[in-house]
């Protein structure tokens, strides 16, 4: 099934055939607009729309498209986040004030350990917010066909995409916590409250919630497995 990009309800075609060649747009019935007016529109259009959080354009990509390659997308921002954290970790160990990357490879700075925490701080943010998902489902009436949870860590693939921005920082070697990092990490922020807050149809205060435990929980997670690994190293 099928979304309107303009008030979400459900619809069964988004466009009909009136000759070979000829399609013709289907409106809503429940809001009696055009169901998805991306489908004429040229991807780049579709782009803008979505860097400019545009909620009709995340309800075009969730919903009436068909996103077979999220695992690539996935393994792409892992591997980015790997090498930004990797990055963070011979910072610190450095006394240099110099701002070149030279990655080391050993103790916690291990490139597989670094490889394994990320994974396992992103499985434990998507595992939360899923989780409290439901759990606010449980609580609250639903329409069974409304919601689902695969929608929910596509949401979170697309919102998160935006911290593949940091690939700037790689390319100008400013891997550290300097101020456009923060614009980075902000508006990545924002496109994950927009792709979430569309698929599960919910407030800003809410969405905010739910990604704000995610993201504590992200944190700790990140904090926990080097700990535990400096731990093993003293015993």
């Amino acid at each position: 099934m099928y979304r309107c990009v303009n008030c979400g309800a459900v619809v069964e075609q988004l466009y009909g055939r009136l000759y070979i060649n000829v399609l013709k747009l289907l409106k809503c019935d429940a809001c009696d607009q055009l169901a998805d007016k991306y489908i004429e529109y040229d991807p780049v259009i579709i782009l803008v729309d979505l860097i400019l959080l545009e909620k009709r354009a995340y309800r075009h990509l969730l919903y009436n498209c068909d996103l077979k390659s999220c695992w690539k997308l996935v393994i792409i921002i892992w591997l980015v986040e790997s090498f930004r954290n990797l990055s963070l970790c011979d910072n610190k160990k450095n006394t240099e004030t110099s701002r070149i990357f030279q990655p080391t490879f050993d103790g916690y700075c291990n490139l597989y350990l670094i490889l394994f925490k990320t994974a396992f701080s992103l499985a434990a943010f998507v595992v939360v917010v899923i989780l409290f998902t439901k759990i606010k489902w449980f609580f609250y009436p639903k329409d069974p066909n409304k919601y689902s949870i695969t929608h929910v860590w596509k949401a979170l693939i697309i919102g998160g995409s935006c911290k593949l921005l940091g690939l700037l920082e790689i390319t100008w070697g400013h891997i550290f916590l300097a101020p456009h990092y923060f614009l980075i990490l902000g508006y990545t922020l924002l496109c994950l409250l927009t792709a979430y807050s569309v698929v599960t149809s919910s407030g800003k205060l809410e969405s905010s919630i739910v990604l704000g435990i995610g993201i504590l929980v992200y944190n700790c997670a990140s904090n926990f497995l080097p700990t535990i690994f400096e731990s093993l190293q003293l015993i």
